[in-house]
């Protein structure tokens, strides 16, 4: 056994599978299905990036529902024991088994949870302006359209992904559709059980309860966690106090 830099060198070697991808050589579409492939992962790196931004609650929510969701995906995965297509052997990755699909299940979910998320917005915006007898005023009213977009695009990228899987040769299609069925079923779960549930719980926190409430809620301030999930355009909220604070700051140091 080789020994380099005091490391003893393992003979053999497997390449790490949430991010492998193999594609027919000179195939444009081939290329395509590839990067449609990593989408899943470039969902989870968006999200992490938006937690560290904006320290929101819900993002923490996304990224906790998508190690779930992998946990259940392998955990079905070893229960079924479905082996993958023939076409695997194209793609040297038979070692693993097939059912469901994890990137499949991955996409779905986050395509639930944003679907969700958004009409969860509209909906109590509207009965806040309907119990206050009063209608959505400004932009801060409205969802941005960016936003709307993105939960637009959600599904359309979720089938390309699952689509990708099947035209490399990585899964069959019951294995995609399976995944995706899972993804939408457990991220609606999730969504329910355990976003509503926290976010209800993070706005009873208070700085003056004695115990764990008290700590809990210390530590939140601290690390300077919100909750804005029911605010139909956050960023449009935060331009005006803003805008708001600069104007107060100039006024006062004239």
């Amino acid at each position: 056994q080789r020994v380099v830099l005091g490391i003893p060198q393992r003979r053999s070697m497997k390449p790490f599978s949430l991010t492998y991808v193999r594609y027919p050589e000179d195939d444009p579409l081939g290329l395509t299905m590839a990067l449609a492939s990593l989408a899943p992962f470039c969902m989870i790196w968006t999200t992490v990036g938006a937690f560290m931004a904006r320290r929101e609650l819900w993002d923490l929510l996304t990224l906790l529902g998508i190690l779930l969701n992998e946990v259940l995906a392998q955990l079905l995965k070893r229960h079924f024991k479905e082996p993958r297509p023939a076409t695997c052997e194209q793609v040297d990755f038979c070692d693993t088994h097939g059912m469901p699909s994890s990137h499949a299940q991955l996409a779905a979910f986050v395509a639930t949870m944003m679907t969700l998320q958004y009409v969860r917005r509209r909906e109590e915006f509207r009965v806040f302006c309907k119990r206050n007898k009063r209608g959505a005023s400004g932009r801060a009213g409205h969802a941005d359209a960016m936003t709307a977009a993105l939960v637009v695009l959600a599904w359309p990228l979720a089938w390309i992904v699952g689509i990708s899987r099947v035209y490399l040769g990585y899964h069959s299609v019951e294995q995609v559709v399976a995944g995706a069925c899972v993804g939408c079923v457990f991220g609606a779960a999730y969504h329910e059980l355990v976003c509503l549930a926290a976010t209800k719980s993070f706005s009873r926190l208070d700085v003056n309860d004695g115990g764990l409430g008290g700590a809990v809620a210390r530590a939140v301030i601290g690390a300077r966690m919100r909750d804005s999930s029911l605010v139909p355009d956050p960023l449009e909220v935060e331009r005006v106090a803003l805008q708001v604070n600069v104007l107060d700051f100039k006024g006062k140091s004239l």
